[in-house]
């Protein structure tokens, strides 16, 4: 099949088509999970809360979770632009389903639309860089990408799966014939990404600064100017339109604030500025005025908020980095993940870097290798992105698909002329599964299973797996008098959505004396627990016996509280509180 015999129409319908296939499938992994509404993080279950809260009257520029760490509660860094869709879908259904039925359905679609955008950019960005055809192929494989297919399974609604789509997104951009076109979008779209999540900001500074290089060195000017121009407004828009009053005098380091405005928003349109006057005046010029936006961007930030310089978790304690943030798998370097999982995260990314600069080297014109080697450039960011955080890890293979789909689109043209059908058949199938993510991942399991000593020794001092669903029945909790409890910071969140009750702490950053707090109570010997329970008004106490954070903290000390409990010695300020058909233990402070 040529490149022309398939028209955008026939594109567009093939890849309806297999976002229909794959959602079905991702509904059937994922079924056991809706009825029930388990899902697959603390942050799903934060993210169901803050959207009930706003949807329950809590004003639209307040995120803040009252029912954590009462009664000023935990200020979260988290958008309402992720709450829009899901609310939307709860409010559209709930006359007709009961509002139950409205939140399980909303959390299955909205993973699903995020899923097809993703599809969508991906064959975008591998359409005006090789190709329909090979745009086809590379949805394709997208399909089959495990780090881009967890982010987007029903019950998913955390911010991950928009922030790969907005990217990939962004990087389509860069390759518009259209320069004003693909500039302006490109600029909203990365304002955007980085509105949900400000995560994305190495990314997104590796493409502005692949397009300044384009700039300086092809004369690409009047991209670069669109990007940047739509970039700062869009930003300055978007924080104006959801943040109220209180937002303007709020420097957070983690988030879209006024802390980065120099950055974010003088910097860019200072240079869109500073590029139309120095247009017609050389190359100098326009490294002048480039320069000089950076700087006062930068200036800007380290005069107004120089902590941010450090980023959002320089601040923790000891205490809390070893037995919280060193153990959130998402936030961890390559070296520090289980084997199986750093043999995904590197596979693929290789594999679509070299068709990416098989692709360039094969360009037949200068625009064409140009292209390439800028989509090289944005693939090698986004790799030594996801080797530092592994949830990046998403976005860094949904930049490895087209230079993937341009490497398989040559084999199976190469394939198609060959005599024997079986043997053209087998050898189709065997080059799809051999440059897929399912084939890197395969690759790396044998790695594994050959290493298995090494592997089992590095699992030994590997970060562990928290329950974040008990599988145990929620309801007499729920049908407690409303209480404060001390419980795990995993825990946290899943109990919000269940029962009517506040909780000492949860895993979320901007709240650190709270983590600290709970981590203490359970690793320090019982009388730590009783004070902090007595200062902060808690009733309860409450463990899951089987869950890794309670065996984590009884782990660390013989003598700490979590420790004692699990081998039966319960202090005498504490009276059992029998919870039928649970498999959780709960206690009563007594007073």
């Amino acid at each position: 099949m040529t490149d022309t015999s398939l028209s955008p129409r026939r594109l567009i319908l093939g890849i309806a088509a297999l976002w229909a296939l794959a959602a079905t499938v991702l509904l059937a992994v994922a079924y056991s999970r809706i009825a029930p509404l388990e899902m697959w993080d603390p942050d799903d279950y934060l993210r169901l809360q803050q959207v009930r809260d706003w949807l329950g009257g809590q004003s639209f520029f307040d995120v803040t979770q009252y029912r954590i760490d009462p009664p000023h509660g935990v200020p979260m860094h988290w958008s309402r632009i992720v709450d829009l869709p899901i609310a939307g879908l709860i409010l559209l259904l709930q006359p007709l389903l009961g509002g139950a039925s409205a939140e399980r359905v909303a959390a299955s679609a909205v993973p699903l639309i995020t899923f097809a955008g993703t599809l969508s950019a991906v064959a975008l960005a591998t359409a005006r860089l090789a190709g329909r055809r090979a745009a086809l192929l590379a949805a394709t494989l997208a399909a089959t990408a495990p780090m881009i297919l967890f982010h987007v399974l029903p019950m998913r609604i955390d911010h991950h799966g928009w922030q790969t789509a907005l990217g990939l997104f962004a990087v389509a951009a860069c390759f518009d014939r259209r320069p004003l076109r693909g500039g302006t979008m490109g600029g909203i779209v990365t304002a955007l990404w980085l509105a949900i999540s400000l995560e994305a900001l190495p990314a997104a500074a590796a493409i502005a600064l692949l397009l300044a290089l384009r700039c300086l060195c092809w004369g690409e000017t009047e991209r670069l100017r669109a990007f940047a121009a739509a970039f700062g407004g869009a930003s300055l828009l978007l924080f104006a339109g959801f943040h109220g009053r209180a937002g303007w005098g709020q420097y957070w380091c983690d988030a879209v604030s006024p802390a980065w405005f120099g950055p974010l928003i003088v910097t860019p349109i200072t240079a869109a500025i500073g590029l139309r006057i120095a247009t017609r005046r050389g190359v100098g010029a326009r490294i002048a005025a480039l320069v000089l936006a950076g700087a006062l961007g930068v200036a800007l930030l380290a005069a107004t908020a120089p902590a941010c310089l450090a980023g959002p978790f320089a601040t923790l304690d000891p205490v809390s980095r070893h037995f919280w943030y060193d153990n959130v798998l998402e936030g961890l370097p390559v070296w520090r993940q289980p084997a199986d999982n750093a043999a995904m995260l590197i596979g693929f990314p290789l594999v679509g870097l070299l068709g990416t600069l098989a692709a360039w080297r094969s360009a037949r014109t200068s625009a064409e290798a140009r292209n390439w080697l800028t989509m090289a450039a944005i693939l090698a960011a986004a790799f030594a992105v996801a080797l530092l955080v592994q949830r990046a890890g998403g976005f860094a293979h949904g930049c490895a698909l087209p230079g993937t789909a341009w490497l398989l689109a040559r084999l199976l043209g190469a394939i198609d002329r060959w005599r024997r059908m079986p043997a053209r058949v087998v050898a189709s199938a065997t080059a799809f599964l051999a440059l897929s993510p399912i084939g890197a991942v395969a690759a790396g399991v044998l790695v594994v299973d050959r290493t298995a000593p090494a592997t089992n020794a590095a699992k030994a001092t590997a970060p562990v797996h928290y329950c974040f669903a008990p599988c145990t029945s929620l309801d007499p909790l729920a049908r407690l008098p409303r209480s404060t409890i001390l419980t795990g910071l995993d825990l946290t969140p899943r109990l919000l959505i269940a029962t009517p009750h506040s909780y000492a702490g949860s895993g979320h950053h901007r709240d650190p004396q709270a983590i600290r707090r709970v981590i203490l109570a359970f690793t320090q010997p019982p009388e730590v627990a009783r004070r902090i329970m007595a200062t902060h008004g808690m009733a309860y106490l409450l463990i899951d016996p089987t869950g890794t954070e309670t065996n984590l903290y009884a782990g660390a000390s013989h003598d700490g509280l979590a420790a004692r409990l699990l081998r039966g010695e319960v202090p005498a300020w504490l009276e059992p509180v029998p919870l039928e058909g649970s498999t959780l233990r709960l206690w009563r402070r007594r007073s």
